[in-house]
């Protein structure tokens, strides 16, 4: 009797999943580049080399940091370094994900040694080899969802379900081009343990429960708000009170089964707690420390995060929305999996559409939401399952929707590895411009929002199109009694700010975002003049903008005058334009002070402040 490889039943999705296989691998290997461990990613993978190859796990020498910054286009800013609460530095992400890059860390540090390229970290062996190794964890989460896709619903169901997911979604683009980034290992690992849920609560094996238990630390080390995959084995199997009061017995009555779960989630959180206690003398730290973004609860982007043309979720997955009519289908079909999609689906989205930065950087689509895709994979089902049993004019009119928006998601994930679709400046009318079209011009590219997230070099070169006014100004004539001791009156009269090891910073220019304009951004226009003694040895003094959110700022910028023009002994000026960020909140302050960092004495005067606002 021959042996084979082939399921036996089946076979439909079995084969659907090798052929999605085949295409991401495939796609893969075509759009890899020689700069893959950057930005986020370098932030996770840091953790490796700082421990395998420089030896400096507790960043006591950034030096050899910043010398690879100079080899590698790795980030913009060093902000995947935090500080500790001595102001030590440390790793600003948790090393999850670095758990996941290690085997892949190892065979490339491998390759790099025997083939001459440098053992280094970041070399073109690290580079591909990472990129190309984690694939395997896209295969893991396509074999498990498979897997529980087949525990609800038909071979054929489950195939067209998974053709869906990851030739309909955005999920095709993060798991080819983006696929070091988080969402490829969260996928992986909320198929697992939804998985091991549906086995425990079949079997209630102690191995089903216990991977619960790591998988969960596992997945909130990689990405800390993950940890709410906990709900979807805590309700499984609830719906009302008293299947509540059930599950809470079961947990009592297995309550070996639940201390094992919750000492394989502690063996596997141990080495993050000993990091931290080391860096920090804490067992828990939050080390993302950036007042410019986090979880605004009060305030979610729920209407931007679906409906918006700069990333929404409807607009740039609208297969999706069949997947959230499902809902109406999986309650009728079985109420005991609805609760817990539910309650997880809609507190994950709560929370995701919560972050500041809710677009999620240069994200096709809404990024986190892939990590909802295995549970709502269920619900995609049951509306495929419901729709098998209409008349066919029913079913052809959903197979033709659902054809084109697969169809038109494979286009826009082409549009966008091309940059037609921008990354960060989607609108409205930029995305009709575009749609259908494999060429952009200037004139249409004039369509898209101004870009808030790097235009730090930006230029203010169009003042017709901004109404100018002033916000702020001290020629320091009116005297304040702060500040007494430190006017200086010159010959002439003119009284001025007279700054030295005593007065370090100036007064203040302030306003809110929404002080300053109603729109999406502002730009302003800062100057201060500014008198250094000719026999001055000390550092200049700064002109210093930023923006400022319960006593934490962001947004920072320091101008000196221009040494290369300004002459000692003489008075000169500092004179800035700046383009506004996003803000966290319109309440968030923006301002604008002089900073005098030496002990000699300087004089400022005329500190001023205009805000050009859009028309």
């Amino acid at each position: 009797m021959g042996f084979s490889i082939l399921p036996k039943s089946n076979r439909i999705s079995f084969f659907s999943v090798l052929v999605l296989t085949v295409i991401i691998i495939a796609i893969r290997l075509i759009t890899l580049i020689d700069n893959e461990l950057s930005w986020d990613v370098l932030g996770y993978y840091i953790h490796l080399p700082a421990m395998f190859i420089y030896r400096d796990y507790g960043l006591s020498d950034l030096g050899w940091i910043h010398r690879l910054l100079e080899l590698y286009p790795l980030t913009g800013s060093l902000y995947q370094i935090s500080t500790g609460p001595d102001g030590n530095p440390i790793f600003f992400f948790l090393m999850g994900m670095s758990f996941f890059y290690l085997p892949w860390f190892l065979l490339a540090h491998l390759l790099a040694s025997f083939s001459g390229y440098p053992a280094d970290g970041f070399s073109l062996p690290y580079q591909y080899t990472m990129a190309v190794g984690v694939i395997t964890y896209t295969i893991i989460g396509l074999i498990y969802l498979r897997k529980i896709l087949l525990n609800f619903f038909s071979d054929k169901t489950s195939a067209t379900v998974l053709l869906i997911v990851v030739l309909g979604t955005n999920y095709l683009h993060f798991m080819t081009v983006k696929n070091l980034e988080t969402a490829n290992i969260l996928f992986m690992m909320v198929t697992l343990i939804t998985w091991n849920t549906i086995q425990w609560h079949k079997h209630y094996k102690l191995i089903n429960l216990a991977a619960i238990g790591a998988f969960t630390v596992l997945t909130a080390l990689a990405k800390p708000s993950e940890v709410l995959v906990a709900l979807i084995p805590f309700f499984w199997g609830v719906y009302n009170r008293e299947t509540l009061m059930a599950k809470l017995q079961l947990f009592w009555d297995k309550r070996s089964q639940v201390l094992a779960a919750i000492a394989a989630g502690l063996v596997v959180a141990l080495p993050q707690m000993i990091y931290w206690y080391t860096e920090t003398g804490h067992i828990l730290f939050d080390s993302y420390k950036n007042p410019g973004v986090g979880l605004d609860l009060a305030s979610p982007h729920i209407l931007n995060v679906l409906f918006s043309f700069k990333k929404g979720w409807f607009i740039y997955t609208p297969v999706m929305i069949f997947s959230v009519i499902g809902f109406v289908q999986l309650y009728r079909r079985d109420k005991a999996v609805f609760a817990p999609v539910l309650i997880y689906c809609l507190v994950a989205f709560y929370l995701l559409a919560s972050w500041t930065e809710w677009w999620y950087g240069a994200s096709f689509s809404i990024r986190p939401m892939i990590t909802l895709y295995p549970l709502l994979a269920i619900t995609l089902g049951s509306f495929l399952s419901a729709i098998s049993t209409k008349k066919w004019l029913a079913r052809a009119g959903i197979s033709i929707l659902v054809i084109f928006f697969v169809l038109l998601n494979l286009f826009q994930t082409w549009q966008m590895n091309n940059y037609i679709i921008e990354p960060y400046r989607m609108t409205k009318k930029y995305y009709f411009a575009i749609f259908g079209k494999t060429k952009v011009t200037e004139e249409e590219r004039k369509l898209l929002a101004p870009d808030l997230t790097f235009n730090q070099d930006a230029k203010l070169t169009d003042e017709a199109a901004y109404h100018r006014r002033n916000f702020g100004f001290y020629d320091f004539e009116v005297t304040d009694v702060n500040y007494k001791d430190h006017y200086y009156t010159d010959s002439t009269g003119n009284t001025m700010l007279k700054m030295d090891s005593t007065l370090r910073f100036s007064p203040e220019i302030r306003n809110t975002f929404r002080g300053l304009t109603t729109k999406d951004y502002f730009w302003v226009r800062a100057s201060a003049d500014v008198f250094i003694p000719a026999d001055y040895r000390d550092e200049l003094p700064l002109l210093v903008l930023s923006f400022d959110r319960k006593g934490g700022g962001y947004y920072y910028h320091s101008f000196a005058v221009d040494t290369n023009t300004y002459k000692p002994g003489t008075w000169g000026s500092i004179s800035v334009d700046l383009m506004s960020p996003h803000v966290r909140s319109t309440s968030d302050f923006f301002k604008i002070y002089v900073w005098h960092r030496g002990n000699q004495a300087a004089l400022i005067d005329n500190i001023r402040a205009d805000v050009f606002e859009p028309k």
